[in-house]
Order: C-alpha cells, then sequence, then structure tokens
C-alpha cells in the first residue's frame, strides 16, 4: 500500500502507456520552480506556493514496475457531498466585476466538492480503476508528507522532452457532446495557445504549432494546439517553465492581474490542483526524460474524505449557469470511480 513503506511514494501511468510506475524517496520542499535547476525526481507544484502547499521534489530512491491486476477492485461507498453552490455564484459574480471594470480579459473560477464517505476508500485501487477507465489521460497517486494524498486523471501536459524535443499544448474550451465550437469557447483557446506561443518565442527556436483540433478527455471534448520547439544555445527549460505556468488554461489573462483576482476573489486555496506534477530529468527506460502535467482532474484524500476540484474559464459573457455545469462534468471524472 501506498506510504506503508514508511517512505514517499508515487504511483503513476502515462498517457496511453501500458506499464504503471512506482517511485519512493523521501520529498523535500523547494523555495520555487527556480530550484528544480540541476535536480532530478518527481515534482508537485501548487498553483500558488504558500505555507499550505510548496514546490514539492521527490528525488528518487527506488523505482519498480506495478502490477495493477493484483490490487483490489473498489469498494462501492456511499458518501454525502458539500457542492458550494450558493459559494461559487458568488464569487462568480465577483468576478465579473474583474472581467467588466477591472480590465480582465480572461480568468479561470474554480471551486471544489467535499465528500465525506462512509468509510476510507483504497487509493491504489483508486489508482488502478483510473488507469483502467482513461487511458489516454496521465494518472498519477502522489502521496508525501509534504503535499499530503492526491489523485489525478490528467489531460493536458504542461511540457515534456523526449529524443532532444520539447513539447507542450494548449488545451481550452470544452464541450460535453461533439458540434460546433461556440465563439466564447474559440476565443477562450486562442488566449491560451497565443500566451504559449508568446512564451516561446526569444527563448526557443524551431517552433511549431498545430491548427486547434477536438480531442477527448474521460466523456468531455476540449480545443487542443500542440506546440513543438527546441531551446536556444544558452537557454534553461526551467525560465520556459516559469513563463508558462500558469497558463491561462488555469489562471487568465493578463496573469497577473488574473492572479490578483484569484487569490483574492476565488474564496478558496486550490492548493495543488492547477498546478503542475511529474517527471523532472529523470529517465525511465524509454519514456521522456522530463513529462509535466497540470494538476487537473484531481481528488485530494484525507481518510474517509475526499476533496474534488474543477474549474472553468470565465469571459465577460460568461453564463453563471453553465460554468457551473461545466464543473459539475469535469468532477465527474473522479467521481465516476467511487
Amino acid at each position: 500500500m501506498i506510504g506503508e513503506s514508511g517512505s514517499d511514494e508515487v504511483l503513476y501511468r502515462l498517457p496511453d502507456a501500458s506499464v504503471c510506475h512506482c517511485l519512493r524517496g523521501e520529498a523535500e520542499p523547494l523555495e520555487g520552480i527556480g530550484d528544480l535547476r540541476g535536480r532530478s525526481g518527481f515534482v508537485m507544484a501548487p498553483f500558488h506556493a504558500s505555507s499550505s502547499a510548496q514546490v514539492v521534489l521527490m528525488p528518487v530512491a527506488s523505482h519498480d514496475l506495478v502490477d495493477l491486476s493484483r490490487l483490489p477492485d473498489v469498494a462501492h461507498v456511499a458518501f454525502a457531498e458539500e457542492n458550494g453552490r450558493s459559494d461559487y455564484d458568488r464569487a462568480f459574480d465577483r468576478m465579473q466585476t474583474w472581467l467588466s471594470d477591472k480590465g480582465l480579459e480572461k480568468v479561470v473560477l474554480a471551486r471544489r466538492s467535499n465528500l465525506d464517505m462512509a468509510q476510507p476508500l483504497d487509493a491504489e485501487s483508486l489508482f488502478a480503476k483510473a488507469c483502467a477507465m482513461y487511458p489516454h489521460q496521465m494518472i498519477a497517486l502522489v502521496s508525501t508528507r509534504l503535499s499530503g494524498t492526491w489523485l489525478m486523471a490528467t489531460p493536458e501536459s504542461l511540457v515534456e522532452r523526449k529524443d532532444g524535443k520539447w513539447t507542450t499544448m494548449a488545451l481550452a474550451g470544452t464541450m460535453s457532446a461533439p458540434g460546433p465550437w461556440s465563439e466564447k469557447n474559440k476565443r477562450e483557446h486562442a488566449i491560451v495557445a497565443d500566451y504559449i506561443q508568446g512564451c516561446l518565442t526569444g527563448k526557443c527556436t524551431a517552433i511549431n504549432r498545430s491548427a486547434p483540433h477536438t480531442v477527448t478527455a474521460a466523456r468531455l471534448f476540449h480545443l487542443r494546439t500542440d506546440f513543438e520547439f527546441r531551446l536556444n544555445d544558452g537557454e534553461d527549460v526551467v525560465d520556459v517553465l516559469a513563463d508558462l505556468f500558469p497558463t491561462p488554461a488555469v489562471c487568465g489573462m493578463p496573469k497577473k492581474l488574473a492572479m490578483k483576482a484569484i487569490l483574492a476573489d476565488e474564496g478558496m486555496d486550490r492548493r495543488y490542483y492547477s498546478g503542475f506534477c511529474g517527471l523532472w530529468n529523470l529517465s525511465q527506460n524509454a519514456e521522456p526524460d522530463t513529462a509535466l502535467y497540470v494538476s487537473l482532474r484531481c481528488m485530494e484524500m484525507y481518510g474517509k474524505h475526499l476533496r474534488l476540484y474543477a474549474g472553468g474559464g470565465l469571459l465577460k459573457e460568461s453564463v453563471e449557469r453553465q460554468e457551473w455545469d461545466e464543473t459539475e462534468k469535469k468532477m465527474q471524472t473522479m467521481k465516476a470511480l467511487l
């Protein structure tokens, strides 16, 4: 069981991979993203570093493959939910003031839902079920003394390096059924893609940007633009990472103003939701040596209590009921495991 060895542990499975991994080590706090220079391990970073959520790096002391068939099935357990509907409504109104009167072009409003289970769930069993249900997403179960225990099934890559090439993506715009994309979704996506292009320009070369295309994640449809690039001589990917993160897909534009609005008026601490996690300068056979993913479709676990997180991008024309429904559908990714 995760954590029983006395060390911090991570289970993960990369998208479309057939192999699951278990990493063990002793996680340590970092002052910030810049401290990743020259280091290696599994990293987990919060949306906004604070005393309750630090950048955590776990150097790898041991690495094993995981046989999911040996894990027990998930037992169905009843739960009660507190979804914070009225809190979200008030936060939405506060964000609309930022969009209408304070110069924000886009802001991502997130919320959380607290689930009280009748009995504790087995985290590894939930991980195995997530791997089976979501083969095209990054599945990670992270349990450290510094971060607590988190399970995620994220569709969004932040940066990845394989065979000397770097990639990233813009993933923004959400629908629950296939069909023409609304102007709101297309504009929201373009904001993110153009921002990423700007971050890469100057520090990178051979930048290839795909056309926006539709992809699926669980039961949702998203707009995605892929980027491939190489670093200029003398550039460090840590600096590119610092520019990219957080992207407008989880924060907003202009970024500093959106961060100010979120910290002031979202009404909750995101902790590691919408941060990032993954491999950092860590070669695992033929896999990428660096593969960082935005921490989406998250479940925070503590005893019999679960906390789900989800968010969506707001523009001036956003409708509160539609945005709430989008967060509900995103939370279903985790609820479907229960």
